[in-house]
């Protein structure tokens, strides 16, 4: 099992993972991915991620893990299971307007298939409806478990 955790800027209620393409070979990144009508939600292309958090300018504590299942992490519910195909092999937190966040997880080889589960978890008395700024960190928590496809 690999993991990388840190806090990512959520800015606008959204942030990102992102696979960079130093190439210019990709058809999507992140931020061109169709918004979640959930929120919280996920949208997932290509090498991409794009999230819709619960409140519009916070840190999020966020945990990125390859495993070889899927395991909730205690206090956590899901937001989504879906089909992730990895482009480059390495995966990276983004947001909005201030770029790469620092929590990046290497994945393996490149053009492999994954089932993305992401988790969700956050702090009612600390994170209300339609928080904005002075929202602490970590009352939002997000973990993405990237688990190899078998298929």
């Amino acid at each position: 099992m690999q993991r990388s955790t840190g806090l990512v800027s959520v800015e606008r209620s959204q942030f990102g993972l992102w696979e960079d393409d130093p190439l210019g070979e990709s058809d999507v990144h992140w931020l061109q991915l169709p918004m979640s009508a959930e929120s919280p939600g996920v949208t997932v292309g290509h090498g991409a991620v794009g999230v819709l958090s619960s409140a519009q300018h916070h840190y999020a504590r966020v945990t990125l893990e390859r495993s070889g299942a899927a395991v909730p992490p205690e206090g956590y519910r899901p937001l989504a299971r879906v089909p992730y195909r990895s482009r480059s092999g390495r995966v990276e937190a983004w947001t909005l307007f201030s770029g790469p966040a620092g929590v990046t997880l290497d994945l393996g080889a490149e053009d492999e298939d994954f089932v993305l589960h992401v988790f969700w978890a956050a702090d009612p008395a600390r994170l209300g409806p339609g928080a904005g700024f002075g929202v602490p960190e970590d009352a939002e928590r997000f973990h993405f478990v990237f688990v190899p496809d078998a298929d």
